[in-house]
This record gives C-alpha cells, sequence and structure tokens, in this order.
C-alpha cells in the first residue's frame, strides 16, 4: 500500500483502501480502479490523498474478472427491486461507471505498452 496525493493518481491503479466522505457515504471501494470520473470527483469534494495498492499492473483479463465480480455484486444488491425503473436505472447506472472504470484502465495499460507487446497490438 502506497499513500499518494490525489494530483499523481493515474487511471487504471487500485484503490488499497475504501474512500468515504465524512459522513460515512462510500464513494470508492477497496479494490475498484481508479478512473478519470472518480479523481474529478475527488478532487471536487477536497480530498487530498488516496491509498493505492504499490503493484497494481493487472491484465487485461484480471481487469475483466474484477469487472465481471462488481457487476455480479450489483445485479445481487438490486435483486429485491428489479421491478422499478428508477432502480433499474441506478443499477445500470453503476455498472456503466465500473465499465468505465475499467474501460479507461485498459486504455491507460494499452498506452504504457511498448510498441512490440501484445498489450499494444504488437507481435
Amino acid at each position: 500500500m502506497k499513500r499518494i496525493a490525489l494530483e499523481n493518481a493515474q487511471p487504471g491503479q487500485i484503490l488499497a483502501q475504501k474512500i468515504q466522505r465524512a459522513d460515512g457515504a462510500l464513494l470508492a471501494g477497496q479494490g475498484a480502479a481508479v478512473s478519470e470520473g472518480l479523481l474529478r470527483m475527488l478532487a471536487r469534494l477536497n480530498i487530498e490523498t488516496i491509498v493505492i495498492e504499490e503493484e497494481n499492473k493487472l491484465s487485461p483479463e484480471e481487469m475483466e474478472e474484477v469487472f465481471q465480480n462488481r457487476q455480479a455484486e450489483v445485479q445481487a444488491r438490486f435483486e429485491r427491486v428489479t421491478g422499478l425503473p428508477l432502480m433499474m436505472a441506478l443499477q445500470e447506472a453503476i455498472i456503466d461507471q465500473a465499465r468505465r472504470a475499467r474501460d479507461e484502465a485498459l486504455d491507460s495499460l494499452i498506452q504504457e505498452a511498448p510498441p512490440d507487446s501484445p498489450a499494444a497490438g504488437g507481435a
């Protein structure tokens, strides 16, 4: 684990600790991938530091597995409210946010990869 200044955080890094508001509301869970949107929100809330995993280089397959697990968790939490349109819209928004975070992390991984690596579309 490593505490870093928010301005040094990068999309794709993995949170080592959950982030909560002063009132206890959860902003991002432990294990979540940092996204541009999360960074903007934390900056608006004047959060100055976050704790990330030092070795957070997940493979694309691992990123997909994390996303699938999060999606299943969200769907399980909304199981009892399947007939309520507003709750279904909220569920989809949460899943979309997780999907965008995964996609940003994958884009970041591709940009950092050497040109001849499989992640960059090379050999």
